[in-house]
């Protein structure tokens, strides 16, 4: 280098440490203001007057503020002349019949009761919101493009005099010469992304708060764990087999339902580092960003609502995560054995839902890219193939033998009752019988119902009018009970058959609404996305139902409801008059901290439909990477078929499911995955020897 450009860069350092401390201070204010806005770290406080609020059901108060907008669960406290009421972030139900100073605020809305249930635009008493100042967004954006700048300017700076090749070099040369310590700190690493977080949510719940959520679906699974237990033959015209079995496969060491809920949780766990196990031995750098994936999905409330309840949801989002773990592995791999578990652990998703139908989407992909990289492709495809075939084809001959129908799902039930709305008679080709029963289903749905569903396109009043109309028809069971009868309440194949044709023919006299109700479900499942549960509310309302109002069945033996240390029975009360008692759990450090701190933060990282824009960008990619190498990037491979699984699975529920959280959040790990891990398809290029890394 010359004397003129000695000197052109000589003051070069200097700025570039300005420029980077600079950058520091504004990401560091910016960081500052995001945990404020969220109400994990407050860092000024103000106080908003509660005026013209309206009565709601029993005890409980409305108000609705205008210029604010809270978290939920929110930090902000209920003053009342002064005194912060009783209990913030209570049930709705809790507030109204219960009162004496709980509420509940979300959005820019609050649900309140006074401290003696008494009116309180009569009892003269001042309410304030101590709430988080607000902030001015124009000087936010200001602050956070500022922190943009310098961090470009920093950037480019740095790479004018070299910096940034040196500290790559620098990074590479160390990595080259302590390579397995470097592959052991991110296994550990990864482990601990994982492990602290799936603890935090973990630990309140199991020491203090250890109630199993009971569903009305709840009842189905555990009758046929019952029935296997007996020894006998269930009956699986309903219920498809895989979830009863794990119920029952638990019973044989331990007789509680809560020893159900500790293995679903801990499955729930193993999964996600079975995954994050498979990236790591693959693409070893990429496996902190999985691990940070898996973790912002099984620390949800929504997952930890499905590993706590009696319910399939936990244990088919787990076989889901294993079954992709295995072909990971496999993929590295080329062992027949880790294809024949991902084959089997594919296979048991169908026996564990119905809705595990979308695997057989991935079979045929997996089949595929084997057939043109595998080593031994006869060996491998039949490695693969054969569990998952053969399970399929037990399932199927099981079926036959005990319904003389060889299905594996009750799918033409399901499709039934969440296209219900569509059904009509017909003179001519229906009994009488049948054509009343379908007029009595129809007869669930008001005009302005059905005009609103023909006019709209507001996916939320679309999904609530459709789940009013279904509520208001008295479920699953004032579908088919009405037509069961009709038909003289024939065998379940024959059910099955007729309900499949009263479908069809509604679908071809109105495909146009058809296709509209399947597109706006399929909105509403990816939508589901920023939606979570109140997993303590829950927890609450679940422990008053079963601990407190026990109810003498052949399930109350097995779960042993009795008072628990961490909850109190409180009276409810309205007009003077007692109404119920109800539980309600006592706050605990650990409770506090995972509800207020890590909720709030995980909800502001995770439940955003940035997540799935970024799934959509890189499952394209993706594709586009697989094609263009001939399907020969691994890397691509892996993506595209996790994204395509999900795809598959959307399109299953918007067509013959109603898309809650309960249904649409078992793929939401994918929305995470894909974003995080796309860089893989770069290294994936030359996979056949393994992976580049």
């Amino acid at each position: 280098m010359n004397k003129f450009a000695q000197a052109r860069f000589a003051g070069r350092p200097s700025i570039t440490a300005a420029f980077a401390v600079l950058s520091a201070v504004f990401w560091i204010l910016s960081l500052l203001i995001f945990l404020h806005e969220q109400e994990i770290l407050i860092i000024s406080w103000d106080t908003i007057p509660v005026e013209h609020f309206r009565r709601e059901t029993g005890n409980s108060w409305f108000a609705k503020f205008t210029k604010n907008s809270f978290t939920s669960p929110s930090r902000a406290v209920l003053l009342e002349n002064g005194t912060p009421l009783r209990r913030a972030n209570a049930a709705s139900d809790a507030v109204a019949y219960i009162g004496e100073g709980r509420y509940c605020l979300s959005n820019d809305e609050l649900l309140f009761s006074t401290s003696d249930n008494s009116d309180p635009a009569k009892n003269g008493r001042k309410y304030e919101l101590l709430c988080a100042a607000p902030v001015n967004h124009t000087k936010v954006h200001l602050l956070f493009f500022l922190a943009v700048l310098s961090s470009a300017i920093t950037s480019v700076a740095t790479w004018g005099y070299g910096g940034d090749l040196h500290l790559i070099n620098a990074l590479k040369s160390f990595g080259a010469r302590h390579k397995r310590a470097l592959e052991l700190t991110l296994a550990a690493v990864s482990v601990v992304i994982v492990v602290v977080p799936y603890l935090i949510t973990r630990l309140p719940y199991f020491l203090y708060y250890p109630v199993v959520l009971i569903r009305p679906d709840s009842y189905g699974y555990f009758d046929v764990a019952i029935e296997i237990l007996s020894g006998q033959w269930p009956d699986l015209s309903l219920r498809t087999p895989g979830y009863p079995m794990f119920i029952a496969a638990v019973f044989l060491f331990s007789k509680t339902i809560l020893s159900v809920i500790a293995v679903q949780n801990l499955l729930s766990l193993i999964s996600a580092l079975a995954f994050v196990y498979g990236i790591l031995i693959s693409y070893r750098y990429m496996a902190p960003l999985a691990a940070f994936a898996m973790a912002g999905f099984i620390t949800s409330h929504v997952q930890m609502a499905g590993d706590i309840s009696l319910l399939s949801e936990s244990l088919y989002v787990s076989v889901i995560v294993c079954a992709f773990a295995f072909m990971t592995i496999a993929l590295k791999r080329w062992h027949g054995v880790f294809f024949a578990l991902a084959g089997a652990a594919f296979a048991f998703t169908v026996y564990i839902r119905p809705a595990g139908l979308f695997v057989v989407g991935v079979f045929v992909l997996v089949i595929v890219y084997i057939r043109i990289n595998g080593r031994n492709p006869r060996g491998l495809t039949a490695a693969f193939a054969l569990p998952f075939l053969s399970m399929l084809f037990v399932l199927g001959g099981y079926n036959y033998v005990k319904h003389k129908s060889f299905t594996l799902d009750n799918y033409g039930v399901a499709a039934t009752v969440s296209n219900a709305i569509f059904l009509e008679g017909d003179e001519n080709k229906y009994p009488r019988g049948l054509n009343a029963a379908v007029a009595k289903i129809r007869g669930a749905a008001s005009a302005q119902q059905r005009a609103l569903l023909n006019s709209t396109w507001d996916i939320r009043k679309y999904g609530e009018t459709l789940s009013a109309i279904h509520s208001g028809s008295g479920g699953d069971g004032g579908v088919i009970g009405p037509i069961s009868e009709a038909l003289g309440n024939p065998p379940a194949n024959e059910l099955r058959q007729a309900l499949t044709t009263l479908l069809s023919d509604a679908i071809r006299k109105h495909p146009l609404q058809f296709i509209k109700k399947t597109f706006i479900y399929l909105l509403i499942y990816f939508d589901n996305s920023r939606d979570d549960y109140n997993i303590y509310n829950s927890i609450n309302g679940s422990y008053s139902s079963l601990y407190i109002k026990a109810k003498a069945d052949t399930m109350a033996r097995y779960l042993n409801p009795h008072p628990l240390p961490y909850f109190t029975v409180e009276t409810g009360k309205f007009g003077g008059n007692r109404v119920a008692d109800a539980g309600e759990y006592v706050e605990t450090p650990m409770q506090w901290f995972h509800y207020l701190i890590y909720t709030k933060l995980q909800h502001a990282v995770f439940r955003s439909l940035f997540w799935v824009a970024a799934f959509a960008i890189a499952y394209a990619f993706s594709a586009f990477s697989l094609i263009r190498s001939g399907w020969k990037n691994m890397g691509s491979f892996i993506l595209f078929t996790i994204g395509s699984a999900t795809m598959l699975h959307a399109i299953g529920v918007a067509v013959a499911a109603f898309p809650n959280p309960r249904y649409s959040y078992t793929m939401e790990f994918s929305y995470y995955l894909l974003p995080l891990l796309l860089p893989i398809c770069k290294y994936g290029k030359f996979n056949n020897a393994g992976p580049c890394e």
